[in-house]
């Protein structure tokens, strides 16, 4: 079971932020990541395994893979970092059983249908209420985008996306 968890939406997934600022405030010695398009692309997971720190344990999961690995041993016996690209595989994982207590939002690219929300954070009017009903299931889930910002509530989104089901 992990010693502690730490939870990112972040569509860069490994990156300087998170390797010189997130692991260091979360203490993480591992980084999981969870994305059923990266857990194929065995380019994308060489890339990441070497954006890590080299003393930083990475696994890379597709969703179904994570639920067997969490059910298995919740990520190991470490500090675990985990990272997801979008909210749509969090909800997916939450679907097959597996639900995270405490969920950070960071940069999420504005690009097609999404809208800015906060920062460089923009999501689909699908992928905000996706993250409200998130919220009703009892996780809580806060905008941060530097280990230095203050914590902000998911509210914001109504401004953009007033008909949500919050």
């Amino acid at each position: 079971m992990a010693k502690q968890l730490a939870v990112r939406v972040d569509d860069r997934l490994i990156h300087g932020q998170v390797v010189t600022q997130w692991v260091k405030v979360f203490k993480a010695q591992k980084i999981v990541v969870i994305d059923n398009n990266v857990a194929k692309d065995k380019m994308q997971k060489n890339i990441l395994k070497f954006a890590a720190p080299p003393e930083m344990k990475v696994s890379i999961f597709s969703v179904d893979k994570a639920v067997e690995v969490w059910n298995k041993n919740q990520f190991g016996n470490m500090n675990v970092f985990v990272l997801f690209k979008d909210v749509k595989q969090i909800k997916e994982l939450e679907e097959k059983g597996l639900k995270f207590n405490e969920i950070t939002i960071g940069n999420m690219s504005v690009v097609g249908d999404r809208k800015l929300i906060y920062k460089s954070t923009g999501f689909t009017e699908e992928e905000a209420q996706a993250l409200f009903d998130l919220q009703k299931d009892g996780v809580k889930i806060y905008f941060q985008t530097q280990p230095t910002d203050r914590k902000e509530s998911l509210d914001i989104m109504t401004k953009v996306f007033p008909n949500l089901d919050a």
